[in-house]
């Protein structure tokens, strides 16, 4: 068992502390030479007595109180207790069948479609887990590794499609051995979630079971489907069925819910099999499921550790510095008048110089605080997202209000948020400070000339110039502003008559050719709309051709003995049924 917890700092601040008392006796010792030499005979009497020693005990009192500080820094820990496993309750993988026959819509829209939306379910529900996603089909591949973040879980997820994988078919042994890869480096518990039409043939199936049971891996089974079945689409790449598939021997497949296999997985593992009724309800159910397994599992555990014992010597230390403190070389009073020395020009001694150094301290981590926000606005407003800018001022205005840098730069976010009423009220104030009072002067004039206050924008104008007679943008502005203003005053009431007159006119053609521009627009309108009723029709027709062909076909692979006896008929010798998934 190690002593300490951090045994190198306990070196350094060893070496430190022997450092200090070589030190000290050093000095100590040139001190007394001093006064030896300085005093003669008179200084025997002043190195004995009660008061000489009361000053040793204090010194040996202070060191040895650095001394154990120095030991509770160092971590020093002794005796075992059992601490609380403070990690994620445990590690899901779910596992999801993109095999073409996962593109069936005995479940609508399809049971793919399903399968995500009660991935993102889970995903949500289980939020205190870590989790994974497995895509499989006649093989296994890794579609998100375990990881807690919704968002990447949700992101590959959305890219799972049937026959997304280069080897066809469904392998429920690839879905669990990729699984079990996945798990192999996480402790905690461990459930995979299989989510399937349940259609497998896999030969090594029992093998991946035990191996499951093994490393105590339990799997819960998820499935997607109607025990009648459903023909699976064969999709062009815009999503349009084109026909069904087909076996080799040209019989159209029926792909049905297997649940017999599922039970079987979920019994093996000590897990749960559950029939898919919608996203919501049946990630419920798995919280269920796992919650009780989960406390099942986890009653009583804890993780050894040995104790930390760093109170017992801080509080020593603690203790010698309060009667290091109390010790005085004269008898147990309060002597407040050594310390002027040190002092002189505080009035009121020790308590004054703290409480003002407090104070500034006080002072400066909310200058500091208000800088750092000052900057986050700077740089939101580089990037032109005015709103956010105003929220970093106004929290840095709030830690350090006396700084008018601030009220320009929250005058500046609210022009550009054009919201000038209130942009000249921060400017008004931001010229109280004199190193940024004509810029402020000068964007007040901008915000009220904006908001067609133009005698209010000529002051500021002319106030800015005060302060900066060489800047000649605010003299360009208010030469503006000036004429803006006489041009207002001096326009003539029959002129305006006309101006109205030639507005109206000017409006009533205008109204005229929109008229006949919406005319020409419903035409087309119309024209489209034909179009499109046409286009519809004709998938309508189409739509039904297909549903007539599926019910037939479907009709047909449902009594092969009639398929059998027609194709006898034609003289051709019946198909040999293949334990292939779609």
């Amino acid at each position: 068992m190690d002593l300490f917890k951090y045994p190198s700092a306990l070196i350094w601040f060893t070496t430190a502390l022997a450092a200090l008392v070589f030190f000290r006796f050093k000095a100590e010792e040139s001190r007394l030479e001093a006064a030896r030499a300085l005093l003669g005979p008179a200084f025997e009497r002043l190195t004995t007595g009660p008061a000489a020693a009361r000053r040793r005990l204090r010194g040996l009192l202070y060191l040895a109180a650095l001394a154990l500080a120095a030991a509770a820094a160092a971590g020093p820990q002794w005796g075992v207790e059992l601490t609380p496993v403070t990690d994620l309750k445990g590690n899901i993988v779910i596992a999801v069948d993109t095999s073409l026959s996962m593109a069936a819509r005995d479940i609508k829209p399809s049971r793919l479609e399903n399968a995500r939306l009660l991935l993102a379910a889970i995903a949500e529900e289980f939020s205190d887990y870590r989790i994974g996603v497995v895509a499989f089909a006649g093989e296994g591949y890794v579609q998100c590794p375990l990881t807690t973040d919704l968002e990447a879980i949700s992101y590959f997820a959305s890219a799972l499609t049937p026959g997304m994988l280069p080897g066809q078919g469904t392998d429920f042994s690839e879905a669990i051995g990729t699984t079990l890869g996945m798990l192999s480096r996480y402790g905690g518990q461990k459930v995979m979630v299989l989510i399937t039409d349940g259609e497998d043939h896999s030969s090594v199936l029992n093998t991946a079971l035990e191996e499951a049971a093994a490393q105590n891996l339990k799997i819960f089974t998820v499935g997607i489907g109607t025990p009648d079945g459903e023909l699976i689409p064969v999709n062009d790449t815009a999503g349009n069925t084109l026909e069904y598939k087909k076996d080799s021997g040209g019989k159209t497949v029926v792909s049905r819910l297997g649940e017999t296999e599922l039970m079987k997985i979920a019994s093996r593992t000590g897990a749960a099999y559950l029939r898919y009724s919608g996203p919501e309800a049946a990630a419920q159910e798995m919280r269920k499921a796992i919650s009780s397994l989960d406390l099942e599992k986890s009653r009583g555990k804890g993780r050894a550790s040995f104790k930390n014992r760093y109170q017992w010597p801080l509080a020593l230390a603690l203790l010698l510095l309060l009667i290091e403190l109390t010790l005085m070389e004269k008898g147990f009073r309060l002597e407040f008048s050594r310390f002027r020395k040190y002092f002189p020009r505080l009035p009121f001694g020790a308590a004054a110089a703290a409480a003002a150094l407090l104070f500034s301290a006080t002072v400066s981590l909310n200058a500091a605080d208000s800088g750092a926000l000052a900057r986050q606005g700077n740089s939101a407003y580089g990037k032109k997202d005015w709103p956010k800018a105003f929220e970093y001022y106004s929290r840095a205005m709030g830690k350090n209000p006396a700084d008018k840098r601030l009220d320009f730069n929250t005058g500046n976010a609210f022009y550009r948020m054009e919201e000038y009423g209130k942009a000249g009220e921060f400017f008004t104030q931001a010229a109280a400070a004199p190193k940024v009072a004509a810029k402020a002067h000068y964007n007040r004039g901008n915000a009220l000339y904006r908001a067609g206050d133009l005698p209010g924008a000529i002051a500021a104008y002319r106030a800015a110039l005060g302060l900066a007679p060489k800047d000649e943008n605010a003299r360009f502005n208010l030469q503006k502003a000036l004429e803006q203003k006489k041009k207002n005053s001096c326009k003539d009431p029959k002129e305006n008559k006309k101006d109205q007159d030639k507005k109206d006119k000017d409006k009533k053609q205008a109204g005229d050719k929109k008229d006949d521009k919406q005319d020409k627009e419903k035409r087309e309108q119309d024209k489209k709309q034909e179009q499109e009723r046409k286009k519809s029709e004709a998938r309508e027709k189409s739509r039904q051709i297909l549903e007539m062909m599926k019910e037939k076909e479907k009709a047909a692979a449902r009594d092969p003995q009639s398929a059998q006896r027609a194709l006898r008929q034609a003289g051709k010798p019946p198909p040999r049924p293949r334990l292939e998934d779609w």
